[in-house]
């Protein structure tokens, strides 16, 4: 085991490593983050627009409650590619280069943005691009825009003014010659775009990119790997959340349809959207949550059962970093199937249980990760959810209880071994 466990870091650094040098992947994941409250705003607004319970539909449209419900997730979530394309060149010009002044780029990138979006002439923005279809048209406008401006500012293409001038100043007219021909190349593009079948930009990504993108992306097997992979990165030490974040425009965008669909009382089209993921790691990646309880209730080692005690409370908000350092699960042989294996079956009875209809699927609204553990599978569907929840928790509590009776035994030995060894002195 520890041979293997010496492999997998000779395979796993390396890539570990290039991912956490990707500038954009981590603006991605941070612009994420600093939306979450739009996210989480538009998304139980629309729930609270479109719960199909007759009391409640009631009582919403006979207090007017239901038009503030859809004006609020329509200026939030229906609209997410915009405030991203306000938020990600900020994030990503943050990071690429201190030359470059962060909210000139996102100015610029935002401009280049809309210039690109079609439009009606002094009359209208049609939204349709703002919302999830116009997600990766953002993204890649983003990166396009502050990597071209990093280039000029390189290059030197820019206004240069006098020593003494005040630092707003200089930083404004720095980015005049980057803005001019980021317009000039953006109004080029729109232009031509026009006279093509596709329309714009945004369809020829949406058409060529995105929607592949998102039928593979949002597989079974993608889901798995994207899982096994963020799972054996953190057993390895490197943070697994990072690599959630090159999928988290599909699964977004597939919980936007299942909102859509949930919203016209139609068929959920989608398994594995934001919120799938609450059923696959209870407790934190890893799935943990069985095996804090276990540490508290059932160990016999002194500093495991307060190690578990300590830990309760965190993993019920998927936190498990206590567990992850304190046993630790950290490159220990004893532990690694437990913690590998875990959340490849939470995530096969999950799916499975919802392709089969024993469970609804995810209505589409964002549960945050934080979210306590049953709530966030209520939040998520309904109470079949936090059913599933508790069976997931049971599974894995089987899968981690012979492993944690070999390690309970072990460090219980050792300890009777130090106390042995501190009476004879």
């Amino acid at each position: 085991m520890e041979k293997f466990i010496e492999k997998l870091q000779t395979w796993l650094m390396p890539i570990a490593n290039k991912i956490s040098e990707m500038q954009f992947l981590g603006a991605l994941g941070a612009t994420f983050q600093i939306l979450l409250p739009v996210i989480l705003i538009g998304s139980f607004a629309c729930l609270g627009a479109f719960l199909d319970i007759a009391a409640w539909q009631n009582f919403v449209g006979s207090t007017g409650l239901n038009m503030v419900f859809m004006k609020t997730q329509s200026l939030s979530l229906s609209i997410i590619a915009l405030y991203v394309a306000i938020v990600l060149p900020y994030e990503y010009a943050k990071r690429l280069s201190d030359d470059i002044n962060p909210i000139s780029a996102a100015v610029v990138s935002f401009m280049a943005f809309l210039m690109v979006t079609p439009h009606e002439l002094y009359t209208a923005l049609p939204t349709t691009w703002f919302g999830y279809p116009g997600l990766f048209g953002a993204m890649i406008v983003t990166y396009l825009v502050v990597r071209f401006m990093k280039l000029l500012i390189d290059k030197k293409v820019y206004i240069k003014m006098p020593a003494g001038v005040p630092a707003f100043v200089e930083a404004s007219f720095k980015s005049i010659v980057p803005a001019v021909l980021v317009a000039v190349i953006a109004m080029t593009v729109e232009t031509l775009m026009e006279g093509t079948s596709y329309g714009s930009i945004h369809q020829v990504i949406y058409s060529l990119v995105q929607t592949p993108l998102q039928s593979l992306g949002l597989t079974l097997p993608a889901y798995l790997f994207v899982q096994i992979l963020s799972t054996l990165f953190m057993f390895c030490g490197i943070h697994g959340n990072s690599i959630f974040s090159i999928i988290t425009p599909l699964t977004m965008a597939a919980s936007a349809q299942n909102l859509e669909a949930y919203a016209a009382n139609s068929a959920l089209p989608n398994i594995i959207t934001s919120s799938f993921s609450v059923f696959c790691q209870p407790g934190g990646i890893g799935c943990t949550f069985a095996l804090a309880f276990l540490l508290a209730f059932a160990a016999k080692s002194k500093r495991l059962k307060t190690l578990g005690r300590m830990s309760v409370v965190p993993a019920i908000f998927g936190i498990n970093e206590p567990l992850i350092f304190g046993i630790p699960i950290l490159l220990n042989p004893m532990l690694f199937i437990p913690y590998v294996l875990s959340p490849i079956v939470c995530t096969c009875t999950s799916y499975f249980s919802m392709a089969l209809g024993i469970v609804p699927r995810p209505t589409g609204v964002e549960v945050n990760w934080t979210m306590p553990q049953f709530v966030s599978g209520f939040l998520a569907q309904g109470w079949q959810s936090v059913v599933l929840q508790i069976v997931n928790v049971l599974i894995t509590a089987a899968i981690w209880y012979p492993f944690f009776k070999m390690v309970d035994k072990q460090i219980t030995e050792e300890e009777a071994a130090a106390e042995a060894a501190a009476e004879n002195n």
